[in-house]
């Protein structure tokens, strides 16, 4: 799975990180960012679909 986030979509508003915190994190440009590039371990598969889907402006894309 790849997960990424759009940055002319991310507001900051911060609910992936609460969701996932070891996957993503606002920088100091107010956008969540990835903590790491690249796919996303099955072990943190469910949590970047929830992170995906608490983003009230849908900024991350997950891709299978």
């Amino acid at each position: 799975m790849k997960v990424t986030v759009d940055p002319d979509k991310c507001c900051g508003y911060g609910e992936c990180v609460a969701v996932a915190p070891n996957l993503f994190h606002i920088r100091d440009d107010n956008r969540a960012h990835l903590l790491r590039e690249g796919d996303v371990s099955e072990r943190d598969a469910a949590l970047a679909r929830e992170a995906s889907y608490s983003c009230p402006v849908e900024a991350i894309e997950i891709m299978e």
